[in-house]
């Protein structure tokens, strides 16, 4: 199962934070001090811990609250935390192995948890009259017999008519109809549950993902008891002991090798521990490239006799050698950073080997690293972490925020009593204390990519950059409008980052907006509008030039045209009378071919072969010039 949205309500400072939709990898919470990211992860980690971590009413319900609802009696009823699964392949699988196929409705299933229990309730859409007839109909009984049990709506309900058919004396066939009801019965206590929904619990509650919650990750020692350390066996995360655990597994030992007798053993394994970690460690830590860590057994040896002494402790000591400065010195006093995402490192490749699923919460990780580092971090996240599980981390730094990557951030905002903390993905509808983080990572972003310029001209993404510029020169070629020079082009990366990108800049700088018809991003425009964020006559439309309701760029192409740029590009042959109908030329192409559908491809035709646009018709270039002027009278 995969987490797709999760919702917290009356828990510490929300109310109700309204539904958060997770993204399948990485999903990043902004949000000023106390705005409430931490209360988010804390309830969603409730669901199913792996530490055992519950719901407290006393500690954990809003306090404004506590005394009324528990006059009123609403509290039990209380569902601090719902979270919704995607259910996989593998999952429904399973499912119809217990049941049959079509009995599971929907490919989600909802969980809760409730104040003061350790209990969780499961929603999960079915058709129970279906597992019905599916069991009865895996078996060999007469037609008399299975119409018996039409009316049965659930497994239970089985029973009750097995037991009818059984005392039934007047049966002339009792013999067999038993011997059917002998079978039917063995099918049910086969399955492990009573019910339909008892049946997908069982099935889907060791599926359902545990929950690491981290806030702090207990930071390794610079020395360590080795005979202690094989002697713990404790939860991940729990210990700066399992932190080191964890880092002799991924260097493929462990404490009893580290502790051996035999010197040159001993030597040969801590040299391979040291040489795996410094590789490790240093494909993601950049901030300096010149240090080496290094491990050391030490032990504290008990004189018995003046003939004879024991060996009491096994110390293994951590050393990083800076081999620029040419001296060596305990992990522990190394910067507080580095020991930081040496232990990260090393706890959360514990992750990338569990065969459960697992998703990882992150509070405000990498608080103590540089700028560069947190970056670096974030790579981590991205190329390890995620590639094994789902990720929720907090932050406010605007150096663990991914400009090329806006769709995974959702902001966490308190509105105070009334409202609480929310939770939303809509820029354009929190505060500027909330969106400091976002414009400060694309002011940071814009500041190392783009040149802004006096008028900017924001398009969905380099496709429509390279057609508004190879066509604008072709027209000005042909003595006819192009696109003033004035304007400077920005990308932002897809349709759903464009309302992001006009909150983030629309007040300060001159923005206009070129998108497609019919897109999410240009419905959400219309909020940027409402909050004074950009002007209504600065947002043009696509279709304002084709005259159609639903319109992407490649629409103001020919048709002939642009297929000759899609066939050029993907080496096909597709012409107009191959397509369906309607009015996007790139939804006929995906319905037709199939898959996702790549712009920039025919748009790198041109880019690589400007004299392609020779050959076009006139009435392409009319739609483009007529767009130019549109563009260039937007600003006047």
């Amino acid at each position: 199962m995969r987490l797709s949205r999760f919702r917290v309500r009356k828990f510490r400072n929300i109310i109700d934070t309204g539904e958060i939709d997770v993204d399948e990898a990485v999903t990043c919470l902004v949000g000023m001090n106390e705005s409430g990211k931490t209360a988010v992860l804390s309830a969603l980690h409730r669901l199913n811990p792996i530490d055992g971590e519950s719901f407290d009413e006393q500690r954990d319900y809003p306090r404004w609250l506590l005394s009324r609802d528990r006059r009123e009696g609403v509290i039990s009823d209380a569902s601090p935390i719902s979270a919704t699964f995607e259910l996989e392949p593998e999952d429904r699988e399973l499912l119809e192995a217990e049941v049959g196929a079509g009995v599971f409705t929907a490919n989600e299933i909802t969980v809760s948890r409730k104040y003061n229990t350790d209990a969780t309730t499961w929603d999960i859409p079915r058709d129970t009259k279906r597992a019905v007839q599916n069991l009865l109909s895996g078996l060999e009984l007469r037609k008399k017999t299975s119409d018996q049990f039409k009316d049965v709506s659930d497994l239970d309900g089985i029973e009750a008519i097995c037991a009818q058919l059984v005392a039934d004396e007047t049966d002339k066939q009792h013999e067999k109809t038993s011997d059917e009801i002998a079978t039917i019965r063995e099918a049910i206590a086969a399955l492990p549950g009573k019910d339909v929904w008892a049946v997908a619990v069982a099935v889907l509650k060791s599926r359902l993902p545990k929950f690491f919650y981290f806030s702090d990750y207990s930071q390794l020692d610079g020395r360590i008891d080795i005979n202690d350390l094989a002697e713990k066996d404790e939860q991940v995360g729990s210990s700066a002991d399992q932190t080191a655990r964890a880092l002799l597994r991924l260097a493929s030992t462990t404490p009893a090798a580290m502790a051996s007798s035999d010197y040159e053993d001993r030597k040969s394994e801590l040299e391979a521990v040291g040489h795996e970690l410094t590789s490790q460690v240093f494909e993601y830590w950049k901030q300096n490239d010149n240090l080496q860590v290094e491990f050391d057994v030490d032990r504290k040896i008990k004189q018995v006799n003046p003939q004879q002494h024991t060996i009491e402790k096994t110390y293994l000591d951590i050393r990083v050698k800076d081999t620029r400065h040419s001296f060596s010195n305990n992990f522990a006093r190394r910067s507080s950073g580095f020991r930081w995402f040496f232990s990260f490192l090393a706890a959360f490749t514990e992750f990338e080997s569990r065969k459960e699923p697992v998703v990882v919460l992150l509070d405000e990780p990498g608080l103590t690293l540089h700028a560069r580092a947190q970056a670096d971090f974030v790579r981590f996240i991205n190329e390890r972490l995620a590639t094994a599980v789902q990720v929720l981390y907090t932050t406010h730094s605007p150096f663990m925020v991914e400009t090329d990557r806006i769709d995974r951030v959702r902001i966490v905002e308190d509105g105070g009593p009334k409202t609480g903390a929310t939770v939303t993905r809509e820029a354009l509808t929190v505060g500027e204390g909330s969106l400091f983080p976002l414009q400060a990572a694309l002011g940071y972003d814009l500041a190392q990519h783009l040149f802004i310029g006096p008028s900017n001209l924001l398009v969905e993404g380099p496709s429509d950059y390279i057609y508004l510029d190879a066509i604008s020169r072709a027209l000005v070629d042909r003595g006819r409008t192009g696109l003033d020079d004035r304007w400077r082009v920005l990308p932002a990366g897809g349709a759903s980052n464009i309302p992001a990108f006009v909150a983030l800049m629309g007040r300060n700088l001159d923005v206009t907006v070129l998108v497609d018809s019919g897109t999410e991003g240009a419905d959400r425009l219309q909020k940027a509008v409402d909050a004074a964020r950009l002007e209504r006559d600065r947002i043009i439309q696509v279709s304002e030039v084709t005259g159609r309701r639903h319109s992407d760029i490649e629409d103001l192409f020919e048709v002939e045209d642009y297929l000759s740029l899609y066939n050029e590009a993907f080496g096909t042959s597709v012409t107009a009378g191959d397509l369906g109908h309607g009015d996007r030329i790139v939804k006929r192409l995906t319905d037709l071919r199939g898959g996702s559908y790549d712009h920039y491809r025919p748009a790198d035709v041109i880019l690589r072969n400007p004299a392609r646009l020779d050959g076009f018709s006139d009435a392409t270039l009319d739609r483009f010039e007529t767009l130019i002027k549109r563009i260039n009278s937007s600003d006047r």
